[in-house]
């Protein structure tokens, strides 16, 4: 790797990838929301269910929504690449064209990476949370109440 290739890589995110750390951002307080609505699940007793029902509906909401941010990222980087290599303008300097083609190799790598990161972390998590949310499936069964199942993936 090139020196100062990372300092480049690191301050593409603050000034010109803002909107990719902004979903990461919001990405990461989702998880965060996964893990502390099953945390509460775990510690709710048994005889609690009418309570603990609606914590498991919560948990399901958290966990759509962290799977379809993960998807995104790679959208994200795709709609950096396109916004910048549109913004190139070949009349110009060199330099400003190599600007644009850095910008828009950054989005993509930005895409990647955090793309990458949260599907580790949802390889981790999602054995627990889908055990979770298929005991409160079979529970509903149970009940008479009617919860989608959740479809393989």
């Amino acid at each position: 790797m090139k020196s100062g290739f990372r300092e480049k890589l690191i301050s593409s995110i603050i000034s010109e990838n803002t909107y990719i750390l902004g979903v990461a951002v919001f990405v990461f307080l989702i998880l965060i929301g996964v893990i502390v609505v099953g945390i509460i699940i775990k510690s709710k007793t048994k005889h609690e269910e009418s309570v603990k029902s609606g914590w498991f509906i919560c948990e399901r909401i958290f966990y759509e929504a962290f799977v379809t941010g993960i998807s995104i990222f790679p959208l994200l980087g795709l709609f950096g690449t396109v916004k910048a290599l549109l913004n190139i303008d070949f009349s110009s300097e060199m330099a400003n064209t190599q600007a644009h083609f850095f910008d828009a190799l950054t989005s993509t790598a930005w895409g990647i990476i955090f793309a990458v990161i949260f599907k580790i972390v949802n390889a981790v998590i999602a054995p627990l949370t889908e055990r979770l949310l298929e005991k409160e499936d079979s529970q509903s069964s149970e009940n008479g109440s009617h919860f989608r199942k959740k479809d393989s993936q």
